[in-house]
């Protein structure tokens, strides 16, 4: 299992990637874990073989969540990240993910700490 702290995202890319789901999970469902089809990169190919993994970013203690999805006539299939950006504001994390393919949209939100999970599915 690798795991990046939010302050290692900066050389991750997800990008392109599927958003495969979204669940809530910790102490009494206050955090956010989003699992993603990510395809990898490059200069992580010799640490993680992204054929084997499945990858999810953790949300801890979201706030101020926002859902902005349009789905228009005709339209099916996983939402792509087409940019994923985290600023610090403070002490809190202000997240924003945006969609502009189809489905377009956005999704936006306040957590305390983050991290992108990136798991073998090998026995």
């Amino acid at each position: 299992m690798h795991v990046f702290s939010n302050q290692e995202l900066g050389k991750i890319v997800i990008d392109e990637s599927l958003l495969k789901g979204i669940s809530w999970e910790g102490n009494q469902f206050q955090d956010v874990n989003i699992a993603i089809d990510w395809c990898g990169q490059e200069d992580l190919r010799q640490e993680i073989d992204f054929t084997k993994s499945n990858a999810s970013l953790y949300f801890e203690f979201v706030t101020e969540l926002e859902f902005n999805f349009k789905f228009n006539q005709g339209t099916m299939g996983a939402l792509e990240i087409t940019s994923f950006t985290f600023e610090l504001i403070g002490e809190i994390w202000a997240i924003e993910f945006n969609f502009k393919f189809y489905p377009v949209g956005s999704l936006k939100f306040k957590c305390n700490n983050f991290k992108f999970i990136v798991a073998s599915t090998q026995a």
